[in-house]
């Protein structure tokens, strides 16, 4: 009878671990990806991953793929995308520089990028609906306008970089970096929850029509959704270009991807929607870090790295679109 009871027990716990593993298969892989990459990479590294100066490094990396990845959130849970963020952390870095080694005033840079990220903002929010073309292809547009910005200014210098002439060390202390991340989550974390920013934001990804028609201005918060994401761009230029204290043809160039990626490998459905959370850009920014740290620090040839993180960005996003059918965003 006893043991009746006990197989009862345990049938119901199981089956109810089942209904929420079935439920939430994304949630479910993003915390078993982090494990599993820190598992792995403090055997493969023999602890060097744990060791202080390769926290720093971790630490510093994960700030700005986090901050970043935060804001990407208003505009990913849309359903849409912004591919252009690399080309213009890029520009940003290179404008600040000249600003600051210009002028003294890092504040000046500071408002300049602010509106520069605003204006991109607006525009990638407005001319995708006005010309009714998928933001990808205004992102393309915007990502190509500042590569291209990007390169002329280094030809224009005669350098292959060039460096800032001011102290930013201030911004990679431990402690300066922690306050920053956490008041960017909490800020996020408020907007993206009690606000009708968040709510519009994944109503549109959940049904753009129906939120249209329950009377929701969607071209309104589609430039608002951009232009928060221009934010937190603004922010983690700053942050990257503490981290370099230079700037080159190639900087910024690959946190287009490295954004999609990180959001993805926490969790974030591509086509947006009531599942996107908070935590698909806390957590996929630590898993992303730690894969691209751990890689390199357990000796696998630079080649392998990539190849790798094209493999987990496959699985992941065949994982995290399983219901829609869909593999890119509008």
């Amino acid at each position: 009878m006893e043991n009746t009871r006990k197989e009862r027990k345990f049938n119901n716990i199981s089956e109810t671990v089942k209904k929420y593993v079935t439920g939430h298969v994304s949630d479910v892989a993003a915390y078993l990806g982090l494990i599993v990459c820190i598992i792995v990479f403090t055997v493969t590294s023999d602890g060097r991953l744990w060791g202080n100066y390769n926290l720093t490094v971790l630490l510093e990396s994960v700030c700005v793929y986090m901050i970043v990845s935060l804001g990407a959130l208003f505009v990913y849970s849309m359903g849409f995308m912004d591919i252009s963020v690399g080309s213009q952390m890029g520009v940003y870095c290179l404008l600040t520089i000249l600003i600051v080694n210009a002028t003294g005033s890092l504040l000046l840079a500071i408002a300049v990028v602010l509106v520069l990220t605003l204006i991109c903002g607006a525009f990638n929010g407005f001319v995708a609906v006005w010309l009714r073309l998928p933001s990808i292809v205004t992102s393309l547009f915007l990502m190509f306008i500042f590569g291209g910005i990007q390169l002329l200014i280094m030809e224009s210098t005669g350098q292959n970089s060039i460096s800032i002439n001011y102290d930013l060390s201030v911004m990679l202390e431990p402690w300066f970096i922690v306050i920053v991340i956490v008041l960017v989550a909490v800020m996020v974390f408020y907007f993206f929850n009690f606000t009708k920013l968040g709510k519009y934001t994944r109503s549109i990804g959940a049904n753009e029509r129906a939120t249209s028609q329950c009377g929701v201005n969607t071209t309104k918060w589609k430039v608002i959704a951009y232009m928060a994401f221009g934010v937190s761009v603004t922010i983690g230029t700053f942050f990257l270009l503490a981290r370099t204290g230079s700037a080159g043809k190639s900087t910024g160039n690959s946190y287009s991807m490295d954004v999609m990626l990180s959001l993805i490998l926490g969790g974030m459905p591509l086509s947006g929607g009531m599942k996107s959370k908070v935590r698909c850009a806390i957590i996929g920014s630590f898993t992303y870090a730690l894969l691209s740290n751990g890689l390199i620090i357990s000796g696998v040839d630079i080649n392998m790295v990539y190849i790798i993180k094209a493999i987990a960005f496959f699985i992941v996003v065949a994982i995290s679109c399983r219901e829609k059918g869909v593999f890119l965003p509008r």
